[in-house]
């Protein structure tokens, strides 16, 4: 419990609380570790409990046809897992999620959540703000959907760098060709050839499945469809870049 009590006192949006109003909490919370590539939950199993990412990072994904997924987001650390639908009456998982990297979460049951958590206003700016965010995500998604493979996997790493509260140029989130590919719906041989070009070109660099932005200006360009002369070699319109 104690390990439970300090982890809520690092958390913004219970720092008004005291140390009795916390350890009132501290039992409905349980610490739980999640390995890389384990499965938190799956689409449609009943909405039990929300999670609170603590360390590491998930992939909110569906799984389509022939064994491929869709990627809808990657969430990671201060973000609430399974609150989007957890409101509705008898609510599911609208998808799944699958650790991205060894991560650890603080599980909370669903009635404690929203009968006591959800009254304090910090926490509940908090949600609402994310799930405005992946809102907007979402609706991004579907806007640039027709737009070449350059631009959108552009968009999805600058996307990345600005929802970090820190380090503007290394992508925190590790990330594979595949990845990129199941989130930004380009097949996985038109990424890895984008990426290859875009190293070669000194745009960026790829170390032990993380990403840093060495000219984030260049992949500006590439996202704004106004090359220059200078990154005009960096976007195709070659049909196996749709």
């Amino acid at each position: 419990m104690k390990d439970i009590i300090a982890i809520l006192k690092k958390q913004d949006f219970l720092r008004h609380l005291n140390d009795r109003d916390l350890r009132s909490l501290s039992p409905y919370f349980e610490l739980i570790h999640i390995s890389h590539r384990e499965i938190l939950f799956k689409k449609g199993q009943p909405i039990e409990h929300i999670y609170l990412v603590l360390y590491g990072s998930f992939k909110i994904q569906e799984s389509i046809e022939k064994g491929a997924v869709k990627i809808f987001n990657f969430l990671s650390q201060g973000e609430f897992l399974g609150v989007a639908m957890a409101g509705l009456p008898q609510p599911r998982y609208p998808t799944s999620a699958v650790a991205n990297e060894d991560s650890t979460l603080l599980k909370i049951p669903i009635g404690i959540f929203f009968d006591r958590l959800m009254l304090i206003p910090e926490l509940r700016r908090k949600v609402n703000r994310q799930i405005s965010e992946r809102f907007l995500e979402f609706q991004n998604d579907i806007c640039k959907s027709h737009k070449l493979a350059p631009y959108r996997v552009a968009d999805f790493l600058l996307r990345l760098l600005d929802r970090q509260d820190s380090n503007k140029t290394y992508i925190q989130l590790p990330l594979t060709r595949l990845d990129i590919a199941d989130r930004t719906g380009t097949q996985s041989e038109t990424v890895i050839r984008i990426l290859s070009q875009w190293t070669k070109q000194g745009w960026i660099r790829t170390v032990d499945h993380h990403i840093e932005i060495l000219d984030p200006q260049a992949l500006k360009e590439v996202e704004s469809e106004r090359p220059s002369r200078k990154t005009a070699t960096g976007t195709s319109d070659h049909p196996e870049n749709v």
